[in-house]
């Protein structure tokens, strides 16, 4: 019997703990995975249903609208897609409709069988039922196909002491993707809608899948993800989770009148929610003022965004807005007013391991420097532009190394800070030339070295833990591996030997970072402060 886990934050991280522990190496389809067969997921509480792990910043707006999208019965690809970019590259018809959409499966069964009123009306006449089963996989067209098959294949529900608990079965689950990034959320609306129409309560959810895996570009992530949590969730501090209450005989045009508030607000967020049965339902309600917020932010000033974020009920969807709006801007907290929010994101904050500030740190002066300077690192090319400002950084940390002393007026940190970023840079301009290489995800943004969004991916995929404070030893490799790696760049035959000498180098220009950040937690914490406060004043700005 597998261990339960609270709720689906727990089960994501401890799924991906096990699978980099225990997951066997398995290739599919060209892809190297590590998998669990027949791995048992138990969540006791299935409606703490956002995930609150810092490094698995998923996308709280997508799973809103794709649960609802599946509620609706739907399967038109344009609509989702101004919430999940991605989801036309799971269309087998050039990007209309997902053939293997789990909507008109669960509401149109060939066409006609409502599987939603099934089943509540089979558990309404009989609650001691074992029938109640929706299908999702479809052998009369499913078995034909080689692409876009449902991967959650099987639902089959059971009313017990007046809960109803809720079993999946799935030939394929992504951890990542998939349980994690989606799944769990929409069955979790489901089981709420169906527990209310029955007039029970909310059960377990007990998941089996046939291949519980993690692909190889997410393993980095994976292991961050396992790291980053610290157990906690806003589900601690008494927030409200409001209730779905839409009776079974009202849902579907209740459903059609919450899509059209939806595209009333994507056309005018500036107007205020109206009063109708979709603003009447506390679930319904809270997903539209989020989704308000969410697109009303891509417009209105930073002053008006916090205060509109600061006006959000206490709730675990507001909870999941906030961390969202605050992952590049975590400033924004200080607009938090309500007690109970402000306590979980305090708490957070001071359960973050210290490199999250680092990094984000790093971040934002690698962001504040791009924007002020473009591509001028790279212009003239490796020889004129990209060597020269990584050799003036090498030579400055040799003068650490030789002296002991900071290197003339710029700091250790500062100068080990510069070549990091100019590695990690380099790296990204040297992928653009070889073939795809899984470091960074396919659909990454091209030029690659051109996106602030890469050079993040990459920051956040290192480690600069570190109890060693001596620096000299990573400072001497960073030396060794520059005079080996300056003769032979920009010389295309000797490509892969100076990626290799570059991966090399940006490994022990983050070693000698790491090394000196320790020794120096002071000037670590100016730095942290400096770049907050710069971020400020950017965001700020009209």
């Amino acid at each position: 019997m597998s261990r339960p886990s609270r709720n689906v934050s727990f089960a994501t991280v401890e799924g991906l703990e096990a699978l980099m522990r225990i997951g066997n190496p398995v290739t599919v389809a060209g892809k190297e995975t590590r998998e669990i067969l027949h791995r048992v997921t138990i969540v006791e509480r299935p409606l703490e249903r956002f995930v609150f792990v810092p490094e698995r910043r998923n996308d709280a707006f997508a799973q809103m609208a794709e649960a609802l999208w599946v509620m609706a019965g739907r399967n038109d690809v344009e609509w989702l897609s101004r919430y999940l970019p991605r989801a036309a590259d799971f269309s087998n018809d050039g990007g209309s409709t997902w053939r293997g959409a789990y909507g008109p499966r669960l509401r149109r069964w060939h066409g006609s069988v409502d599987q939603f009123e099934h089943v509540r009306r089979l558990l309404h006449e009989d609650p001691s039922s074992r029938r109640a089963v929706m299908n999702l996989f479809d052998p009369a067209i499913d078995l034909a196909a080689d692409d876009d098959i449902p991967c959650n294949n099987w639902l089959s529900w059971i009313l017990r002491d007046g809960h109803l608990h809720l079993a999946v079965a799935v030939r394929s689950n992504d951890a990542v993707w998939g349980f994690s990034g989606a799944n769990a959320f929409e069955w979790s609306l489901l089981h709420e809608c169906m527990a209310h129409w029955l007039g029970a309560k909310v059960g377990r959810q007990t998941w089996l899948a046939t291949s519980f895996h993690v692909y190889e570009q997410h393993w980095p992530r994976a292991e961050r993800i396992v790291r980053s949590f610290q157990g906690l969730s806003p589900y601690d501090f008494g927030l409200d989770t409001p209730r779905f209450t839409t009776p079974w005989e009202a849902f579907s045009n209740v459903l059609e009148e919450w899509f059209e508030v939806e595209a009333s607000i994507c056309a005018d967020p500036e107007a205020p929610l109206p009063v109708c049965a979709a603003t009447a339902d506390p679930l319904l309600a809270s997903w539209l003022g989020a989704i308000r917020v969410r697109w009303g932010g891509l417009a209105w000033p930073e002053s008006r965004l916090r205060s509109e974020l600061a006006a959000l009920p206490a709730t675990d969807a507001a909870a999941a807005v906030w961390e969202h709006q605050c992952r590049a801007c975590p400033e924004r907290l200080e607009a938090l007013t309500h007690p109970r929010l402000a306590a979980y994101f305090a708490a957070a904050a001071a359960s973050a391991p210290p490199s999250d500030q680092f990094k984000r740190a790093m971040k934002s002066l690698h962001a504040r420097k791009d924007r002020a300077y473009g591509a001028a690192w790279k212009r003239r090319g490796e020889l004129v532009s990209v060597l020269p400002n990584i050799a003036r950084k090498v030579d400055r940390l040799q003068v650490v190394l030789d002296r002991g002393s900071e290197p003339g007026e710029e700091a250790a940190l500062d100068t080990a800070l510069d070549l990091y970023v100019y590695t990690t840079k380099y790296r990204l301009l040297l992928a653009e030339r070889e073939p795809p290489s899984g470091l960074l995800p396919a659909d990454a943004p091209t030029p690659l070295s051109d996106h602030e969004a890469n050079f993040d991916a990459l920051v956040d995929a290192d480690d600069f833990h570190t109890l060693d404070v001596d620096p000299a030893p990573s400072i001497r490799i960073v030396v060794d591996i520059f005079e080996r790696l300056w003769p032979l760049a920009s010389d295309s035959e000797n490509l892969p030997a100076v990626i290799k000498l570059v991966n090399d180098l940006r490994d022990a220009a983050r070693s000698s970072l790491a090394a000196i950040a320790a020794g120096q937690p002071r000037d670590v914490s100016a730095f942290v402060a400096d770049e907050a406060a710069r971020s400020v004043a950017v965001e700020g700005e009209p």
